[in-house]
């Protein structure tokens, strides 16, 4: 039996461990981050949380619908044994269930979706066999950023939060600061900073979990943008973690030159799926 349970009807210890134990512990899927990025987030719950489902529900006068959150790349089914195409369906009828959808998948479980990738970095081997990986372009900047005097340093996640709205030139962050500042400070999070005689001109801030960093805010200056300096903090990234169990998850893009940055570290792209429905295209301007 499968049960759809507001949040606030959720066992949210069973939840995080399960999430915690599946094989892909994803941080998007945690209580604690849904709660930021989703305040009315439901979940899809199977028999005794045999297997869960995060559903990004949000509402508007009498509408209930499903819309990816900001920040949250992709869900799926978490469960700590192999789930069953019968079990695969009962999430997938529930999924339809709503008439407005705009979601992302691991699984393929609609024809109509469309195929993305999500780029990562498997780090258990040795620095040197990683840095082997690395692509022609992305060795050269990493040396025109170590000329340049830039150096790479580990930051405390306050100084980093306030880097990071400071490179933030564009001012892309500035609508989601308060939820940014409450996911960096609430989930397990570390930081770092390329500087030049301490004035940081690239921070990126990666959520963690027990085996996964996720490189969710990074922000660089004019400055840093000039002298490649996000790509020497990467490298010192991979410095760090080599040999671990961990795994470097750059997210998804589909921008060329995005996707180039990632795989000139030698990630490798797997897919997933953005499923949209929409049953309510007459009602103009009804939803944005």
């Amino acid at each position: 039996m499968i049960c759809k349970l507001h949040n606030s009807a959720i066992d949210r210890q069973k939840w995080d461990a399960l999430v915690q134990s599946s094989p892909y512990a994803d941080v998007y899927a945690l209580s604690s981050f849904l709660d930021v990025v989703c305040p009315d987030w439901s979940g899809l719950v199977l028999g005794d949380y045999e297997a869960i489902m995060p559903l990004p529900v949000k509402k508007k006068f009498f509408l209930t619908y499903l819309v990816q959150p900001i920040f949250s790349q992709q869900y799926r089914i978490y469960s700590q044994r192999n789930v069953s195409i019968q079990e695969v369906d009962l999430f997938r009828k529930e999924i339809l269930k709503f008439r407005f959808v705009r979601i992302c998948l691991s699984l393929s479980l609609f024809d109509s979706a469309i195929q993305r990738h999500n780029f990562s970095l498997d780090l258990s081997k040795l620095y040197e066999d990683l840095a082997q990986g690395y692509s022609e372009n992305t060795k050269r900047n990493i040396h025109k950023a170590e000329r340049s005097g830039k150096h790479c340093r580990q930051v405390a996640i306050d100084e980093a939060l306030d880097m990071f709205f400071a490179a933030d030139t564009k001012r892309m962050y500035v609508p989601y600061e308060k939820q940014i500042r409450i996911l960096v400070t609430r989930c397990q999070s570390e930081a770092f900073a390329v500087c030049d005689d301490e004035r940081p001109c690239a921070v990126a801030i990666f959520l963690k979990t027990q085996n996964r960093l996720y490189y969710l805010f990074p922000a660089s200056t004019d400055e840093g943008k000039r002298f490649s300096a996000m790509f020497l903090l990467i490298d010192t990234v991979i410095r760090n973690y080599a040999g671990t169990q961990f795994t470097l998850d750059f997210e998804g893009s589909e921008i060329e030159g995005v996707r180039r940055f990632y795989e000139g570290f030698g990630a490798v792209g797997t897919p997933y799926y953005f499923f949209k429905k929409n049953l309510l295209s007459q009602i103009r301007g009804f939803l944005k």
